[in-house]
């Protein structure tokens, strides 16, 4: 049970990392709905950065329109662990191929290994797809795209509205029965109940 909460807490951690609304999320959605890929690290230790080559040293801040424009390169973006610096951009990761991998395109493939290897966030959008996968160490997330999220989103608050609104009936008829002194037990449980 302990390693299913410590299982939880990490990907809790992941998700308010690319959460909707973050600019991060933002920067994704850009590159997701211009049908391009990209290959994302986010963090910028020792570990991560031995496995880069190549490519263009940025360091400037990040924001979502900075993600997008160097997403059209290729190679991966290595962002700051706390996603607010672009580190690098066009970089090649040459992780351990001796590190399994299930995923079968380059990019994909290479983002898991990466994950498992530096146990740092990695993300893929995959541009035929239009997929976001996230991954850190063995875990592995694909994105909900936003409307279905929202969608579900509304659908819940529409049915608690519908619960609020029988509830409330159900408790004025037992204002009602108590002011005429004919609450009887089933009343009460049926209000509960609701």
């Amino acid at each position: 049970m302990v390693k299913d909460e410590k299982l939880e807490d990490r990907l809790l951690k992941l998700l308010r990392l690319v959460a909707p609304g973050t600019p991060l999320r933002e920067g994704l959605e850009n590159i997701l709905r211009a049908k391009t890929g990209a290959l994302i690290v986010v963090g910028d230790n020792p570990e991560v950065m031995e496995l880069a080559e190549g490519g263009f040293a940025i360091n400037a801040d990040f924001t979502p329109a900075g993600l997008y424009e160097l997403a059209k390169m290729d190679g991966a973006i290595i962002l700051s662990e706390d996603c607010r610096k672009i580190i690098a951009a066009n970089t090649q990761l040459i992780p351990d191929l001796i590190i399994p991998s299930s995923e079968t395109g380059i990019r994909h493939r290479t983002a898991e290994r990466v994950a498992k290897q530096c146990d740092a966030p990695v993300i893929s959008i995959s541009q035929r797809r239009g997929v976001i996968t996230i991954y850190k160490g063995t875990l592995k997330y694909f994105l909900r795209d936003i409307s279905v999220i929202l969608a579900k989103a509304n659908q819940a608050v529409q049915t608690l509205e519908k619960y609020r609104s029988v509830s409330d009936k159900v408790i004025n008829e037992l204002s009602t029965l108590e002011l005429q002194e004919a609450v009887t037990l089933f009343d009460v449980a049926r209000a509960i109940q609701r």
